[in-house]
């Protein structure tokens, strides 16, 4: 009786303790094996018995520490696209690329014109229509179009066109400001974003047309 009065104290002052003292932890950090530890070896059946509920215990108490800490810690975290650069971006021009970053990651089809797939004309031609804007089909007929821009002088919803597979323009994008430009883009297979500076769209670049009035 004497041992079992002196197991229940020393179970009574070791849950005090952790109650007060031991910072939340996930439960899967402990074992039976650490909180029992050498004394599990040396008490009888019955103080086995009282390690084992004392065990349970405090798992049941340091999980519900574990799942309130969770509860604090989870946010959701958007993911914030590339702004436009607004100080030369007329509000229609940033609304534009506002779209246009909607679409990031749809796959490019060759001859694609629908958010199941596109190729770059039939993607610039989508955005553009989704916000009241008529352009032709193809990039070289988009380019024959518009007003002619100056690359010193692009703004934000500005279209930026390149020659690729054949002479003359066959590959659009939209400027965002900054240098960069969102496009359907054949080899990353998606919609995707790329620098003007890069050297390969340096020595490709042929234009720009504006349809942004």
């Amino acid at each position: 009786m004497k041992h079992f009065t002196r197991n229940i104290t020393l179970i009574l002052l070791f849950t005090l303790f952790t109650t007060l003292f031991m910072p939340a932890a996930p439960a899967k950090a402990f074992s039976l094996t650490d909180l029992t530890g050498s004394s599990a070896q040396s008490s009888s059946s019955s103080g086995g018995i009282l390690n084992i509920l004392l065990a349970l215990l405090l798992g049941k108490f340091l999980g519900s520490s574990d799942n309130s800490g969770n509860a604090n810690n989870i946010s959701s975290v958007p993911v914030t696209p590339i702004s436009p650069n607004t100080g030369n971006a007329s509000t229609k021009g940033a609304t534009i690329v506002k779209s246009a970053q909607k679409y990031m990651g749809v796959p490019y089809v060759w001859g694609g014109t629908t958010t199941g797939g596109w190729d770059c004309s039939g993607y610039t031609q989508y955005v553009m229509k989704e916000n009241g804007i008529t352009i032709p089909r193809t990039a070289a007929e988009q380019y024959s179009k518009g007003v002619a821009v100056d690359k010193a002088n692009l703004k934000v919803g500005d279209l930026v066109f390149f020659t690729t597979y054949k002479p003359g323009a066959s590959h659009v994008g939209f400027y965002m400001g900054d240098g960069k430009f969102i496009h359907a883009s054949s080899a990353a297979k998606q919609v995707t974003i790329n620098s003007l500076s890069e050297e390969y769209y340096i020595e490709h670049y042929v234009g720009a047309r504006r349809y942004i009035q």
